[in-house]
């Protein structure tokens, strides 16, 4: 019984790992998010004097992405996350937990299909957007993404994803300014 189990696994993936360029019309999207606030332009700039000032509480994150053409997608996203008390976040430690919520409105280019002709298991995207998050004070940003999603079922995938977001009043706020946020995400065809 249990080889006929794994035979069948086995029959499930090698049939499904090939879906198709996202698609369909929806897809809805649910992981986790880092937030990295360094107070720089750069994401790799001192990187590793940087580890500890990636936030992981609450690190939740929700998306559902409308297809708009044959490779233009538009999202809406909601992220939870936030930083501990007395922990070095950019410009200083907070005297208390802060809670950290963002909304983004992304419209995302997958360009896959230009670099790797029928390669239906995988997908590229790069995009642009505006946000508002908070974690003190209320700031709206500019936000670019880039991230791939590897479908392991014709309904199932898995993305990885980046957004750097630029805030417009990144001078005037301690905390609530430019940062980068990193998922892992399960994608769902609906």
């Amino acid at each position: 019984m249990k080889k006929v189990i794994i035979v069948l696994f086995i029959s499930f993936l090698g049939t499904s790992t090939f879906a198709q360029n996202p698609g369909t019309n929806w897809l809805l999207s649910v992981g986790v998010n880092t937030t990295a606030n360094f107070g720089t332009r750069n994401p790799f700039e001192d990187l590793n004097d940087n580890t500890g000032r990636f936030a992981f509480r609450q690190p939740l994150a929700v998306g559902i992405e409308r297809k708009w053409t044959k490779y233009l997608y538009i999202e809406q996203d909601v992220s939870l996350n936030g930083f501990k008390e007395n922990e070095y976040i950019d410009r200083g430690r907070p005297d208390k937990d802060l809670f950290y919520f963002s909304t983004n409105t992304t419209l995302k280019y997958y360009f896959d299909d230009h670099i790797f002709r029928n390669s239906d298991w995988l997908n590229l995207y790069a995009g642009a957007g505006v946000g508002i998050f908070n974690m003190e004070e209320l700031n709206t940003s500019v936000n670019i993404v880039f991230g791939t999603v590897v479908w392991v079922s014709d309904n199932v995938g898995i993305r990885l994803g980046t957004m750097g977001k630029f805030a417009f009043e990144a001078d005037s706020r301690q905390y609530d300014n430019n940062h980068y946020q990193f998922f892992l995400q399960g994608v769902f065809k609906l």
